[in-house]
C-alpha cells in the first residue's frame, strides 16, 4: 500500500541521520519514532526531521502504552505503512507492537521471536535446522527449574538472558555443580526488562556472523564473517594469545570466490531459518557455529543490521553506506551493485586486555594516519573505565582492507600490535 504520491509510507525507530536522509531521499511519507535516548544524546538533526511527515518523541520503546499512542495517532491521521525499520537491538519489540498494530503482521509472535532466544530456537528447530540444544529457565530461583537444567544439558553450557544483547550477560557454567553458584551471583542487566534465563549447550569450534539485507525472500547481498575468536572466549581469562600476534578481537569477511561450499551452506540454511521466523525483507544479522566435525548450528539470529564495527566494513564492501542500501532496499526493492574498496575486509575492536581506568587509547587521526585503516572509530576516551564484563563492552575500532588474504593477515597483526588501548588495572 502507498500513498497518493506513489512512495510508500515508512516508520524509521530510532535516530541515525544516515538513515533518515537516505530515506527522505527517496519518498516524502518518513515518519520518525525518537526514544529519551536519542533526544537526550544522540542530538537529532532538527532541520532533518522537519522534513519528515511526523516526528514522535517517546520515553521508551517497551511503553506499551506509548507505542499504542503512536499508532493510534498514524491510523487517525489515515497513514498507511507500509514499512517499519527498526535498527537497534532496544527497539525491536516496540516495533515489533508497532507492527502488529498497524496490521503489518499477520502473526502476532513473529517480533517476539527475533528477540526472545526461547521462541526464535524453537521455532528454528521445528523447522530442521541443527541448533543448540536449550531448556528455559524462567525463575532462577526455583529448584526444580535448575535441576532441570541439569539434568537436560550436558556441560559445558551457556546461561543467558532471554532478550539480551550479543553476549551481555552471557555466562559459561563448565560444571553442574557450578550452576547455583553461578546463578546466585547473576546481576540483572539495568537496560533488560524481563530477567528470565535460557540455559543452552555450549558449541565449540569456530563463530561466523552473516550478514544480508532481503528483499522478497532473496538476498540482496549476503556476507560471511568469522570472528577472530568466538565472542564467549573473549571472557576466559585463562585464554592465551595466539604466539604469532594475530588479533583477538575482532572479525574478518569470508569472500565467496575462496570459500563458494561455505557460501552455499550458509545460504541454504540461513533460507530455511527465514522460513521459519517469517524473514522476507529487511537486514538481519546471523550468528552459525561451525562443529569441529563441519556441522553448522543455528546461535541467533537479529532482524536489524549488526552492531560493533560490522555496519562500517559492510559499507567498505558496498562501496557506500549501509544506511543508505537499506532506504533504497525499504523503497525501491534494489540496492547499487556493490563496489568494494579492497578485495579483503576485516576489523579490529581496541578493547584492553585487562580491566581498568583507560590511561592511553589511540585518537581516531592516529588510527586513519596507519596505512591499510580504512576507518576508525573511538568510543571511549582516557579516564573512562573498562570492567571486560563482556564482549561489547565498545572502545574503538578500525576497518581494514588489503589486496590478499595474505596482506590482510599481515595487517591485522602489524595494526593490533600497534593500536592499543591501556588501561591502570588499578584505578
Amino acid at each position: 500500500m502507498s500513498s497518493s504520491t506513489g512512495r510508500p509510507q515508512v516508520i524509521i525507530c530510532k535516530w541515525s541521520e544516515q538513515l533518515v536522509r537516505s530515506m527522505l531521499d527517496l519518498t516524502p511519507h518518513v515518519f520518525v519514532v525518537l526514544d529519551e535516548f536519542d533526544t537526550t544524546f544522540m542530538n537529532p538533526d532538527q532541520e532533518l526531521l522537519a522534513r519528515a511527515e511526523r516526528v514522535y518523541r517517546i520515553k521508551d520503546f517497551d511503553s506499551l502504552e506509548e507505542m499504542s499512542a503512536v499508532a493510534t495517532d498514524l491510523v487517525l491521521r489515515g497513514a498507511a505503512i507500509d514499512h517499519i525499520v527498526s535498527f537497534t537491538e532496544f527497539s525491536q519489540f516496540g516495533a515489533g507492537y508497532l507492527g502488529v498494530l498497524l496490521g503489518l503482521a499477520d502473526d502476532c509472535m513473529r517480533h517476539v521471536s527475533f528477540r526472545d532466544k526461547r521462541l526464535m530456537k524453537e521455532r528454528v528447530r521445528r523447522a530442521g535446522v541443527p541448533t543448540a540444544d536449550w531448556i528455559t529457565l524462567a525463575d532462577p530461583s526455583r529448584a526444580d527449574d535448575v535441576a532441570a537444567v541439569r539434568d537436560r544439558l550436558t556441560f559445558p553450557i551457556v546461561v543467558k538472558p532471554v532478550a539480551g544483547s550479543g553476549t551481555i550477560g552471557a555466562l559459561r557454567v563448565d560444571k553442574p555443580e557450578e550452576l547455583e553458584p553461578v546463578l546466585a551471583g547473576i546481576v540483572p542487566d539495568p537496560h533488560l526488562k524481563s530477567h528470565q534465563l535460557t540455559a543452552e549447550e555450549f558449541v565449540p569450534g569456530r563463530e561466523y556472523h552473516v550478514d544480508a539485507l532481503w528483499h522478497d525472500g532473496r538476498p540482496l547481498y549476503l556476507l560471511v564473517s568469522t570472528y577472530y575468536r568466538p565472542r564467549l572466549a573473549l571472557l576466559d581469562p585463562e585464554a592465551v594469545p595466539d604466539p604469532d600476534g594475530t588479533p583477538e578481537d575482532g572479525s574478518y569477511l569470508i569472500t565467496e570466490d575462496d570459500a563458494p561450499e561455505l557460501y552455499r551452506r550458509v545460504t541454504e540454511l540461513h533460507l530455511e531459518v527465514n522460513s521459519a521466523l517469517g524473514i522476507t525483507h529487511g537486514a538481519t544479522h546471523l550468528e552459525v557455529f561451525e562443529r569441529p566435525d563441519g556441522e553448522l548450528v543455528f546461535s541467533e539470529i537479529a532482524s536489524r543490521m549488526a552492531g560493533g564495527w560490522i555496519g562500517a566494513v559492510i559499507s567498505e564492501y558496498l562501496g557506500y553506506e549501509i544506511h543508505t542500501a537499506i532506504a533504497r532496499a525499504t523503497v525501491t526493492g534494489r540496492i547499487p551493485e556493490p563496489r568494494p574498496s579492497k578485495p579483503y575486509l576485516g576489523a579490529l575492536h581496541l578493547r584492553p586486555t585487562q580491566a581498568g581506568r583507560i590511561t592511553a587509547i589511540p585518537t581516531v587521526e592516529e588510527m586513519r594516519a596507519v596505512d591499510g585503516v580504512l576507518r576508525a572509530q573511538r568510543l571511549r576516551g582516557v579516564g573512562d573505565s573498562v570492567e571486560r564484563t563482556n564482549p561489547s563492552e565498545w572502545c574503538a575500532f578500525v576497518v581494514l582492507g588489503a589486496d590478499s588474504r595474505e596482506e590482510y593477515e599481515a595487517l591485522a597483526r602489524r595494526v593490533a600490535g600497534e593500536l592499543r588501548t591501556e588501561v591502570d588495572p588499578g584505578a
